[in-house]
């Protein structure tokens, strides 16, 4: 994992909010019912009524925190050779007790990491994985997740479109479902638009020719130059744990469920300041919500979401993230085949990559197959 850097500087943004977007539902009353709460006091929500006018693009400019604006986190790495291979990986948002990058890594990555003191957890978008562990052999395709303990070496081999969204949450994760009780098993494929749809072939296992390898060694408080390299025996670090907490694999929109909103979701994962859901609303979500503690950041894996927070309403498509700071109301209404991975985290979570330094304007289809 990257070390820690300061937030970004204001800067003009590649992504304007619009004042309204033609998908944008309001309650033809003139308001909307909205509900508040706090960190771990979900139950003691507060209703009140609020003017359509009062919920979008109505806050005072020049303040608040500005780290809602949308990325295409993918477009922030450049195209990796096919022949070659390579990783790239891009810090998107460090907080307290959560940090968010992205990668693309085509071919075997050079090196293991260990995650000292913090959680690992990749998101699979477009291409497929092959993630060796200390427990064995992880295959991940798009719209599949892999949470990685701390202390467990890893090192991914990826296919040629190989892109993942990737979460370090510093405190320990408890699992909330049940791995092997999935509902339905759905597979995906995802592409460029413009692109031939293809399915990467899953990697195969390369072991370095000298059978050594590299190990790099991360915790969470490390300053730059801080790390560990070892030289390692490559046989020695594939499957070789006896006991412990092990690295568990999900197809996270297979456990879904329709909840007493009308409301399809699915809590994956928690701990005191972190957790995770999926998301696949049918249409528009039941009431504007404001966390007044809690910052909430969305993946869109894929569809496309109207979304509406008070700064402003904006459709977030397939490969694109956004977020509702602390205290900021927001709602959404979602077309078919939309489906999100939503991260929550009590701490603030500011963006360090500059919207205005997207290398190319990509558009994702991701459909089940």
């Amino acid at each position: 994992m990257m070390a820690k850097t300061r937030p970004a500087s204001e800067r003009d943004d590649a992504h304007e909010p619009a004042d309204t977007l033609g998908e944008t539902a309001r309650d033809s009353s003139g308001f909307q019912r909205c509900f508040y709460n706090l960190w771990g006091r979900e139950g003691d929500k507060i209703w009140e009524p609020v003017p359509n006018e009062d919920l979008v693009g109505n806050i005072v400019e020049g303040t608040g925190r500005q780290d809602w604006r949308k990325l295409r986190p993918f477009d922030l790495l450049p195209d990796l050779d096919p022949i070659r291979g390579g990783v790239a990986q891009k810090l998107l948002f460090v907080g307290e007790k959560l940090r968010v990058a992205c990668s693309s890594i085509s071919g075997p990555q050079p090196i293991f990491e260990r995650a000292g003191d913090y959680e690992t957890i990749f998101f699979q978008f477009s291409g497929t994985a092959l993630v060796e562990t200390s427990f064995g052999r992880y295959q991940l395709s798009p719209g599949e997740m892999l949470h990685i303990p701390a202390m467990i070496a890893h090192r991914t081999i990826g296919s040629a479109n190989c892109r993942r969204m990737e979460y370090y949450p510093k405190e320990p994760i408890q699992v909330v479902l049940d791995p092997n009780r999935p509902l339905a098993e759905t597979r995906f494929s995802a592409s460029r638009l413009g692109e031939a749809e293809a399915i990467d072939p899953l990697p195969q296992n390369a072991r370095p020719a000298n059978g050594k390898i590299r190990e790099h060694l991360t915790h969470w408080e490390n300053l730059p130059g801080e790390a560990f390299l070892f030289e390692r025996t490559y046989d020695w670090m594939v499957g070789r744990a006896e006991s412990g907490p092990r690295p568990i694999k999900v197809r996270p929109f297979d456990y879904m469920v329709t909840d007493g909103r009308g409301v399809r979701t699915a809590m994956l994962w928690k701990s005191a300041s972190f957790r995770q859901q999926v998301y696949a609303n049918p249409g528009r979500q039941p009431a504007p919500h404001r966390g007044y503690d809690e910052d909430e950041f969305w993946f869109q894996f894929s569809g496309t979401v109207a979304q509406e927070t008070e700064h402003g309403a904006y459709p977030i498509d397939a490969g694109e993230c956004s977020m509702a700071e602390a205290g900021i109301s927001h709602t959404s209404t979602s077309h078919p085949g939309a489906n999100r991975l939503t991260t929550y985290t009590n701490k603030p979570l500011r963006m360090v990559a500059d919207p205005s330094q997207h290398l190319r304007e990509s558009r994702w289809e991701v459909h089940a197959i």
